[in-house]
């Protein structure tokens, strides 16, 4: 179980639905405030002030539950909330670690790093091929424009090429300059790696085969 969050020093979050839209709306709270809200089929909107609108994804006999458990994370997190009758709850739901904060969790790590050494040896999680943060990136853009390309539209193929525009010519050279920088960093040292870590020990050679004549080859 997590420790109970300290109340946030913050104006209450709202949430309720609105009269003269029907919809679901969230306002005030800070950055992790709307990371939550967003995490629980809300969406953003930014006109004038930051703001949230529950996801027509959401069916209308689900939309109360989907609020409460919204009311209850942001609660869990330390929130004051403000809510209807309809979103109400008293309830909380212990918080998580989600992909996003494991990477900010990555990125503490790096700003506590005692050597240049050992950043290099944290970036590896960010620069892996296949399966690191940014190929796992590219993939999910690249996914995207799958999706776009399904669609059909014009204006959805102008999407998919966008997508596949951002891996390419944006998240293509981030990924070559941090292998750039994981190496340099790498170079500055000749420390041994981070304990737990090991080379592999060495292969030793196979013995010459004697020929037919009995000489070693």
């Amino acid at each position: 179980m997590n420790e109970p969050a300290t109340p946030h020093k913050t104006a209450p979050v709202t949430v309720a639905r609105d009269i003269d839209t029907g919809r679901v709306i969230a306002r005030g709270g800070d950055g992790l405030a709307h990371g939550i809200l967003e995490r629980t089929f809300f969406l953003r909107e930014v006109h004038g002030a930051t703001w949230h609108r529950m996801s027509p994804t959401v069916l209308p006999a689900d939309q109360a539950a989907v609020a409460q458990l919204a009311v209850a994370r942001l609660q869990a997190a330390g929130y004051r909330v403000e809510a209807d009758a309809e979103c109400a709850t008293e309830s909380t739901q212990d918080r998580y670690v989600t992909d996003g904060r494991s990477i900010a969790n990555l990125a503490a790590a790096i700003r506590d790093a005692a050597s240049p050494a050992e950043v290099s040896d944290r970036l590896e999680e960010v620069t892996a091929a296949h399966d690191g943060i940014l190929a796992s990136l590219d993939q999910l853009l690249h996914s995207l424009a799958a999706v776009y390309d399904g669609l059909g539209g014009p204006a959805d193929l102008h999407i998919a090429a966008r997508m596949r525009y951002l891996a390419e010519h944006h998240l293509g050279p981030i990924t070559a300059d941090l292998l750039h920088t994981r190496a340099e960093l790498a170079d500055r040292t000749t420390a041994p790696a981070r304990p737990g870590t090991s080379l592999p020990a060495a292969v030793p050679l196979a013995a010459p085969a004697p020929t037919a004549s009995g000489r070693t080859r």
